[in-house]
């Protein structure tokens, strides 16, 4: 500040995460690093300075900062434009994450035998189980950010997941199927797992999709499960909700403030505050504390996630949406945990309504498309429905189309919220723990056949 700047904030950021692999009975991995650095930003004019360093002293973080006030400097030479923050007022608080297990006070070989069962388990459950994989990971992040408004943050987070995923084979056909759990806890998320039932479990399903049919096509009803709901949410509703992306041009929602963007039962939240979930944070990179936001309301679209230099744009608050995957990169605007707030039906009701239909159950991937709001996702498996009764097993499929056509003939949601969670990029990089989810929800949509 003394050398010119207009704003300036720093985050110290220690990083532990434990791998640990199991592939066909095999350790892959058991592996544990740790990392820390500092990133330095510097506002002035209209660009940013940004640098870290890995050495944390004061001599290294001083020239740190003034490498990010000469990179501001550089910068805003070129610029024809000025940033201009929003009234923001200092915050000093501690926050430590609520765990009841710590980690670091379980051993390494009951978190390899955990492993090692949900290997076992798989490869007992049936002989045409041809392929296992078993992946469990931690991590623990501590943060220190402190501004030139007077801020000084503490902030711990902790996170644990594990993934299953069996592959089953019969007459040359080979599917598969796949199970996760996490959350923004500690080891209590492994203790409360039986490992030989949710590994059995998952190959079981693998082998069913075996005998499954090919699914339809055609534009037809659907029921989407929560997963695939928060793949929606996510994908291009989410992206095209955050507010960098609008200031470049690259939202189709970028006029859609106060318009009708799906049918009444339509109403989507980011909210990083929800307890345990994966994508939740205190605060975000930026220090602003992590809130609730509406980003469609009854159908009717009503805002977007915010930075402090996106805030100060649209001349509102900053949500708590600046994110960056760790010290050494820049802020972008981020989603939490994005999702559709349930409604009143149980699924029954869904299914027994519907004549002719499709239930799709479990998103594998989806694709992003936050300029034509196009929406694209495989889909794991799906049941066919006629006559108000679930049917025969499909496999694979995809869902496509565009995003708001699919939202304004949501004609029923159901009550229960499920959510998932995952890492997210921006493009393809800078990755941060979001997650998604929703209730069961009907549309029309175009079904791609497997």
């Amino acid at each position: 500040m003394k050398l010119g700047g207009e704003f300036a904030d720093a985050r110290l950021e220690t990083n532990k995460i434990r791998q640990i692999g199991v592939v066909n009975g095999s350790i892959r991995a058991f592996n544990s690093s740790s990392r820390i650095g500092m990133a330095l930003r510097v506002k002035l004019g209209g660009a940013w300075g940004l640098a870290s360093t890995t050495t944390v002293d004061s001599e290294s973080i001083e020239e740190t900062a003034k490498k990010a006030f000469e990179l501001a400097k550089k910068s805003n030479a070129y610029s024809d434009r000025k940033i201009t923050l929003p009234p923001t007022k200092a915050i000093k608080k501690t926050v430590k994450a609520k765990v009841k297990i710590s980690h670091k006070n379980v051993d390494a070989k009951e978190k390899l035998g955990f492993v090692k069962a949900l290997d076992s388990a798989q490869a007992e459950a049936d002989k045409r189980i041809i392929n296992r994989t078993s992946n469990y990971f931690e991590t623990v992040r501590n943060y220190e950010l402190v501004n030139s408004l007077g801020s000084e943050l503490q902030w711990e987070e902790v996170r644990t997941l594990f993934i299953v995923s069996s592959v089953a084979s019969e007459a040359g056909r080979l599917e598969m199927s796949l199970g996760r759990e996490y959350g923004t806890m500690g080891y209590e998320l492994v203790r409360k797992t039986d490992p030989d039932e949710f590994g059995h479990r998952i190959a079981k399903e693998a082998v069913e999709m075996l005998s499954a049919q090919k699914p339809p096509s055609g534009f037809m009803t659907v029921i989407v499960d929560p997963d695939i709901a928060g793949l929606l949410a996510h994908e291009v509703i989410g992206h095209a909700s955050e507010a960098d992306e609008v200031l470049r041009q690259r939202s189709f929602l970028s006029k859609a403030v106060g318009k009708r963007v799906g049918s009444e039962l339509v109403t989507m939240i980011d909210d990083g505050t929800v307890e345990q979930a994966y994508g939740s944070i205190p605060f975000d990179s930026e220090g602003t504390p992590s809130s609730r936001s509406v980003i469609i309301e009854d159908g009717v679209f009503k805002g977007f996630l915010h930075s402090l230099e996106t805030a100060g744009e649209f001349q509102t608050r900053p949500t708590g949406n600046a994110r960056a995957q760790d010290y050494n990169r820049r802020v972008f605007v981020r989603m939490t945990n994005t999702f559709f707030e349930p409604r009143d039906c149980t699924l029954e009701e869904i299914i027994g309504d519907t004549k002719d239909g499709l239930l799709a159950i479990q998103g594998i991937s989806g694709m992003e498309d936050p300029v034509g709001g196009g929406f694209q996702g495989r889909i794991l498996k799906g049941y066919l429905i006629k006559n108000g009764q679930k049917k025969d097993l499909v496999r694979s499929f995809t869902l496509t189309g565009k995003a708001l056509d699919i939202l304004k003939t949501v004609d029923m949601v159901g009550k229960d919220l499920s959510l998932g969670g995952g890492n997210c990029g921006k493009g393809e990089e800078d990755l941060v723990p979001v997650t998604t989810g929703g209730s069961f929800m009907r549309a029309k949509i175009i079904v791609g056949g497997g």
